[in-house]
């Protein structure tokens, strides 16, 4: 699979100056599955004395051949590769027998967490090798995986044989929502914002939606299509990234399903609220699932205000629209199942939109001064966006109207009305931003000209915001 390249200059930034310093170093790149991190480490490698072996689910004989053979290629050293040896330790030995020892060289282990898999001391021969030898020569080891669980107890986790050796870690994410653009051929901001509520800014989902030009098309081809790539994606996902998928699987579910409080994900799956704290945990880690507060609480990790949602937006489409009709799909009645499920979709792609949007601001959050962004709720009322200050005052607040109408006035004149109502703390300098799927009416472009703290975005993907029109 060559997926295309796109962005990552600070995870280039970060290698390239590991790879600069002298001696010995270690880096561990990891993060769920199809996000590229294959793609970047051969970005990396591209013009550098490079050996790169990809572990796969092969015996431990079987694995230590295939490495032995990686590196007598990449080094051209045909002896090497023809070689048996009977534990690990004969193999990296011979390996820097035959290396150049003046040169840097890069050692990229990919799929790192087959090899801990396999053999349960993996990680214990490469801290022994790595102290004896490596990080007193000129090379970088780089541990690679996609199961985000396991690679982080294996390297960097305190009871890890690795622990404190790794000089950087690189936990990649999806990409920044901008870059949705470079893999949809339609620039609007209708297009990219459905393209993300499809399969959020994921790379490799992303290639394999490029073909189809809108929404609808790319749902029917390429995810609720039993033969489509992406149908079994998320029951994939989770048997890689979790050692309890079914249980992981009823609480992404119950969240998708609207269950927000821990109390009602308990109830959905009738269980004790304090047997899934730990379940919660791990899907956070992995960047599944996020807690939410309201923005302007003082202490958010004590906060019992707090919500669950997922993060993933593809899982969040998988979990909060087609899993409750799944059965429609599977037995050919995709039909009758996009009719019953696309209330919901459109709430998801609303959603999508506002999530982007509080994206958009966080990305500007020293143009508007502010440390934290979110959403602002309360019992009877709700704040699309928020952001506040160090003194925990609302430098920012904004609303998001996904509708075929103009945002007017009116829009505005709610949102003030919930700040004055709810005696909100505002800063001297707060901004108001209205977003907009469909532009906006004459008359609020009349005030945004005259008013210096109000601003309209109806483009969240141009490089600048411009001037609304009506």
């Amino acid at each position: 699979m060559n997926m295309r390249f796109v962005d990552r200059k600070q995870e280039l930034a970060q290698l390239e100056a590991l790879y600069k310093q002298p001696g010995g170093r270690l880096a561990v790149v990891y993060g769920r599955r199809r996000l590229g991190k294959t793609t970047l480490l051969k970005r990396f490698a591209q013009d550098k004395l490079t050996v790169y072996y990809m572990a796969d689910r092969g015996g431990v004989q079987s694995q230590r051949d295939a490495m032995a053979r990686a590196m007598g290629a990449c080094l051209d050293e045909p002896l090497l590769g023809s070689a048996r040896f009977d534990n690990w330790y004969s193999l990296f030995e011979a390996f820097d027998r035959v290396r150049s020892t003046t040169s840097k060289l890069v050692l990229i282990i990919d799929e790192y967490q087959y090899l801990c898999q396999m053999e349960k001391g993996f990680s214990t021969y490469v801290q022994k090798w790595w102290d004896e030898h490596w990080q007193h020569q000129e090379i970088l080891l780089v541990l690679c995986g996609s199961v985000t669980s396991m690679m982080h107890r294996e390297t960097l986790s305190q009871s890890s044989p690795l622990y404190g050796r790794s000089d950087g870690q690189i936990l990649l994410q999806p990409l920044p929502y901008q870059h949705i653009r470079d893999f949809c051929s339609s620039g609007t901001q209708q297009a990219l914002v459905e393209r993300c509520a499809l399969c959020g800014a994921v790379p490799r989902y992303l290639e394999l939606l490029e073909p189809f030009a809108d929404f609808d098309t790319g749902l029917s081809e390429c995810v609720i299509n039993r033969l489509s790539p992406l149908y079994r994606e998320a029951r994939n996902l989770l048997m890689d990234e979790v050692d309890v998928p079914n249980t992981c699987w009823s609480m992404l579910e119950a969240i998708g399903g609207g269950a927000r409080r821990i109390s009602e994900v308990a109830a959905k799956l009738e269980l004790p609220a304090n047997q899934l704290t730990r379940y919660l945990d791990l899907l956070r880690d992995l960047c599944i699932v996020r807690r939410e507060v309201p923005v302007l609480e003082k202490n958010p990790a004590k906060s019992k205000k707090g919500i669950y949602v997922v993060t993933d937006r593809f899982l969040a489409l998988w979990f909060g629209c087609i899993y409750p009709y799944e059965s429609l799909f599977e037995f050919g009645h995709a039909e009758d199942g996009l009719v019953r499920i696309r209330p919901l979709l459109d709430r998801h792609i609303e959603q999508t939109f506002e999530e982007l949007c509080r994206e958009h601001i966080g990305e500007r959050s020293t143009e508007f001064g502010c440390v934290r962004v979110g959403r602002q709720w309360g019992r009877h009322y709700e704040v699309d966006v928020a952001g506040v200050d160090n003194d925990g005052a609302l430098t920012v607040v904004g609303e998001c109207k996904w509708s075929k109408y103009k945002v007017g006035l009116s829009v505005l004149r709610d949102l003030e009305q919930v700040i004055a109502e709810q005696k909100l703390p505002v800063a001297t300098e707060c901004q108001y931003v209205l977003f907009s799927k469909s532009g906006f009416t004459a008359e609020l472009c009349e005030r945004s000209a005259s008013q210096d703290n109000l601003q309209l975005i109806d483009d969240i993907f141009a490089h600048e915001s411009r001037p609304a029109e009506g």
